[in-house]
């Protein structure tokens, strides 16, 4: 029966472990093709018509409000992913706690379950800094160049 025990908790680590990568790359690549559209629709989403006593600014509405839906829905993926990489962190700390009790339990010398829920806590704040940098720039570069278009003239 510990067996089974052991083999299941063993097998959800396991997963939580792939879950963590497979939310990182997926936010990560999420994340880049938002910004290509954030980036491409901020830079023509204002056109200057030049005349001869005047320059008459156009604001595109669909394109200003694909940079603003793109961005919103960046940054919300990407907090999504840095809270399902911290759940996900505890239920391995939770799981490794488990473990090492079924260790003991057999009469195996102890180890420290600290340590090695620490280090899935470390990696899962590694993934969700490398996100949230991305998930940054990912946003502000955008806004700069949308806004760098509006003031272009002034």
């Amino acid at each position: 029966m510990k067996e089974r025990v052991h083999e299941q908790l063993s097998n959800e680590l396991q997963q939580a472990s792939r879950s963590d990568t497979t939310i990182t790359v997926i936010a990560i690549i999420v994340t880049f093709i938002l910004f290509g559209i954030a980036f491409g629709f901020a830079s023509n989403a204002v056109d200057y018509i030049y005349g001869p006593f005047n320059t008459v600014m156009q604001v595109s509405v669909p394109a200003t409000a694909a940079v603003f839906i793109s961005l919103i829905a960046m940054a919300v993926i990407d907090l999504f992913s840095i809270f399902a990489l911290r759940n996900n962190a505890r239920r391995k700390a939770r799981l490794t706690e488990k473990l090492a009790g079924l260790y003991q339990d057999e009469g195996a010398p102890p180890y420290s379950a600290d340590d090695i829920a620490m280090g899935y806590k470390s990696r899962g704040n590694l993934f969700a800094v490398i996100i949230g940098t991305l998930s940054g720039f990912g946003i502000v570069i955008p806004l700069i160049v949308f806004i760098n278009t509006l003031v272009k003239e002034l």
